[in-house]
Parts: C-alpha cells; structure tokens; sequence
C-alpha cells in the first residue's frame, strides 16, 4: 500500500520542537477560554449520578449510571482532593480534557496529512460549540474525546507500522474504555485494523496487556454491584428502559430508526456548526482523492458507533465526540486541498469566528420557548440562574419541618437540598406524550401533613413547593397556589395545604381538598 499522501502543510512545522510548541499554545488556548463560562452547579440528571458515584460507587444505584464509568470516578475522587466540590471537579476535569483534546486532534492530523490540515482540524473542534459547552460542564464526554483522539493517534502510527506504538495504544484503548466502557467496544475493530500486520505473536501480546488493563477495573466495576451476575441485570435493565422505543433490536423497527437518526443528524450539525461548509466541500473531492489509507482508518472509526446510533439508541449530544473527529478531519482535508496561503487562514479564521460567536452570544432558544434548545453560553447561564434562584429562595422561605418539594428535576434535589421530603415525579417513559406519574408514590390516593412527616407553621399550613416550571402544564394543580418572586425573574409556585385538609392525587393531576 502506498505511503499516505502528505499535504505541502508538513513543511510548515520547521524544526523538532515545532509540535510542542504548537500543541502547548492550543492547549493553554483551550483551558483560558473555557475558564470564564464554567458552570456552578451539577448541569445534568447524570451530573448527579457521578457526584453521588463519589461519595458511594453502586451501578445497581445509577452512582453512577451503568455501565459504570469506573476510572472516571476514581479521577473525579482524586481531582476532588484539591477542590472538595464535586461540581468544580468535573467541570476542571472537563475543562483540561478539552484542551488535550484539541491537541491530539492536532498531532493526529498532522502525522495523517501534515501541519496545516492538523491545525485546522484543531482549530475547528477548538470552537465546535457543542464541544465548548460540554468543556463547561461535569460530564465525561470531553475526557472520553481525549481518550478516543489519544487512542486514534497511536493506532495511526501503529498501522503506518512503528511496532514500539502497540504497547501504548493497547494500554490507551483500556484507559479508555475504564473511563467510557462503550468507548473501547466503539473502537476495536479500528484496534484491529491498525493491529492487522504487526504478527499474531504480537497481536496475543497485546491482546493480554489489554486484557489485564481491563481486568483492572472490570473486577472492581462488577464487585462492586455484587458480582458479574448482579452487574448484568442491572445493565439489561438500564437498556431496557432507554431502548424499547428506539432499538431494532427490541421490535422499534423503522421508527426507532428515524428517532435515532433525527437525533443523530441534529446533534451532529451543531457539533459541525460552521464546520458544515468544509466538510460539504468534501464531497467535491470525493473523485480527486487517492485511495489513501487513511480513509479507509477514517471509516473504522466511524461506522460502528454510527451504525449503533442510528439502529439502537441515539443518547445525549455529547455521544457524537467519538466520531465528530473524523469529521472535522475531512472537512480540514478539504478546506486545505481547496484553499492556499492566505485564503486557508482567512477561511478557517471566519469559521471559527462563526462558531465564537454563536456559542457566546446565541440564545439558548433562539425561536422562542417552544423552539429548539441550542447548548451555548446562554444554556449555561440559565441552568446555573435555574437552579440558584429556586435553591435560595426555598431554603430561605422554606423551613424544610414544614415544607415538601414537588419535582421533576428531583435528583438535583436529592444532592443539594437533601434535608427536604421529596415528591418525585417522572415523565413517563422515552418518546411518550409528555405526562407525569408519581414516582414512589401509590397509584393514586390521599396524603396529609402527618403522612409527609412534616409539621404544620404558625399559620398550621405545610407548603408544597412546585420546584419546576413546567409542572402545572404537565400536572393538574388545584388548590391555593401562591407564586413567589425569584431574584433573577421568575416565579417559584406554592401548593399550601392545611393541618385538617388532604393531597387527594392520581396520575391526572393533585388537588388540596377539605376533609
């Protein structure tokens, strides 16, 4: 097979320490610019699982969601010793991930087409908006890129045949999949691809050094839900709960499909954002372009988690990381096939000038309430000013003797308001009408104060405190219902109930009635 093409890019790195230099320079580029847009409070329903996860790890408990997660709590437990937050931890986790990122994303295309395909490819992902904001917040997935992009790099070389790379890549591949256990399955035939000529002595080889790198935490990951047994069914429960309607496996059929590719095209364009022009641009080339090996190494990337997105289930945004690179790396490919000299720099420049500037100053939703919900600058502000606002004002209104919370974002409450009696209520399940059920709650029946184990205030009332916004559009809610000023804008809605009167509730709807 050929030697890969390189670009007249890989000039432009003069000198042995050109890569340092450069992927210093991203990386403290990356780190200063998240800085100023960090969130202060647990962003998502999964933030929660890996802050519980810290203090206790139980997969059979969602502490964290299977499958786990293991290496990647073990990190938050060993950053928290300098920060005591859980929060601040997984977001600086987040934060610095971001940065290595980049710079792997840079190394990778500078040793698959040369300098300048590498810092394009860098720059765009550097300002992808989608990336941005998940650099911001306590989740995994800018870790996991890192992981994957770090992984990618070594395979790279191993496959262009430098041998001494199978060590590092098989130990990189088991890190990886410690920290994402979806990761390392996503991976492996492009493992195999890039492994394909390095001999079968040496192919077992590293196929026992991963496997002992994967022991190393898949017996402490199974211990710790009481053994493998336990550890499956709590797996196959998880699955089941997000798959019914979205696997082909599980009866979805075509519609499931057209969910998940919905999904999957949305999140993928905004991770694009103005990257979209560079890789459409691609498709001009497809006739001019060498059967290279390294598209084909592109397409072992990207079609399996591709292929799982699309037939099985298709998650949150940040799922995209593990092939959003191959994209980037082709639309960079185009861009610097396309343009010379200065008209690269000016393109890339006005692309990430694009990409600024609607992370920064985009709405989070730009076409009203009932428009789609974009995840920039804004999302963040909102979600840290959501929960602020309605966590002051409850606990300086709200004795919790005499007050209970009725929500739906109930396990944010769990964390950080834990001495207060939870209503939990839950939407019914994924792709359902939205309604509301009671959840640890019986079908339907009557509650007082008494049986909330809460005390009446000098008034003899107990108020239920309507925690989310949407509730009364979901919920029926009839009753006195006071609304409170919050600080930021707002109301922070009231159910009062009476010493003598009762929570009469079905999964319609709850009324305070008279005994």
């Amino acid at each position: 097979m050929s030697e890969p093409r390189r670009t007249q890019g890989t000039r432009g790195g003069k000198g042995i320490f050109a890569p340092f230099t450069s992927s210093a320079v991203l990386f403290l580029l990356i780190v200063l610019s998240r800085l100023p847009f960090r969130t202060q409070v647990l962003y998502h329903w999964d933030s929660v699982n890996f802050a519980f996860a810290m203090r206790r790890f139980d997969v059979a408990a969602d502490q964290p969601q299977p499958p786990g997660y293991i290496l990647y709590v073990w990190l938050t437990r060993l950053v928290d010793l300098l920060f005591h937050d859980a929060n601040t931890t997984m977001v600086w986790i987040s934060v610095v991930a971001s940065g290595l990122a980049v710079v792997f994303l840079y190394l990778l295309g500078r040793a698959m087409w040369g300098e300048r395909v590498g810092w394009v490819a860098a720059l765009l992902l550097a300002s992808s908006p989608l990336f941005w904001f998940y650099g911001e917040i306590g989740l995994p997935h800018a870790l996991d890129m890192a992981m994957v992009l770090l992984s990618a790099w070594l395979l790279w070389q191993v496959r262009k045949g430098d041998r001494r790379v199978v060590w590092p890549a098989v130990i990189t591949l088991g890190i990886a999949g410690g920290i994402r256990p979806q990761t390392l399955v996503f991976l492996l035939p492009l493992a195999l691809y890039a492994m394909a000529r390095i001999g079968v002595a040496r192919l077992a080889g590293a196929a026992a050094v991963g496997a002992v790198v994967c022991l190393a935490w898949f017996l402490p990951l199974t211990a710790s839900a009481g053994g493998v047994g336990p550890y499956l069914e709590a797996m196959s429960a998880f699955t089941d709960r997000f798959q019914q309607t979205t696997s082909v496996l599980m009866g979805a059929g075509w519609k499931g499909v057209a969910y998940n590719l919905r999904k999957l095209l949305l999140y993928t364009f905004y991770g694009l954002s103005s990257s979209l022009f560079p890789f459409f641009l691609a498709s001009f080339l497809l006739r001019r372009l060498s059967p290279d090996p390294q598209w084909l190494f592109l397409l072992f990337w990207a079609l399996p988690p591709l292929a799982f997105y699309t037939l099985i289930h298709m998650g949150q945004q940040g799922l995209i990381f593990i092939f959003l690179p191959v994209l980037l790396l082709v639309g960079a490919v185009a861009l610097e096939r396309l343009a010379r000299g200065r008209w690269l720099w000016a393109a890339v420049a006005l692309l990430v000038v694009l990409n600024v500037g609607l992370f920064t100053l985009a709405p989070e939703r730009p076409l009203g309430p009932e428009g789609p919900r974009l995840l920039t600058r804004a999302a963040l502000a909102n979600s840290d000013r959501y929960y602020l606002d309605r966590f002051t004002a409850i606990r300086d209104t709200f004795p919790s003797a005499h007050t209970a919370i009725v929500a739906v974002n109930w396990h944010h409450l769990e964390y950080y308001l834990p001495e207060y009696t939870l209503l939990r209520l839950d939407p019914g399940p994924p792709n359902s009408p939205p309604s509301l059920t009671p959840r640890r709650w019986p079908g339907e029946g009557v509650l007082s104060a008494a049986d909330l184990g809460l005390t009446p205030d000098g008034e003899g009332r107990v108020a239920l405190v309507l925690f989310d916004d949407k509730i009364p559009s979901l919920f029926s809610v009839r009753g006195q219902v006071e609304a409170i000023p919050l600080s930021a804008g707002g109301r922070l809605q009231v159910l009062w109930l009476g010493v003598e009167e009762r929570l009469r509730y079905d999964e319609a709807g709850m009324e305070v009635v008279a005994p």
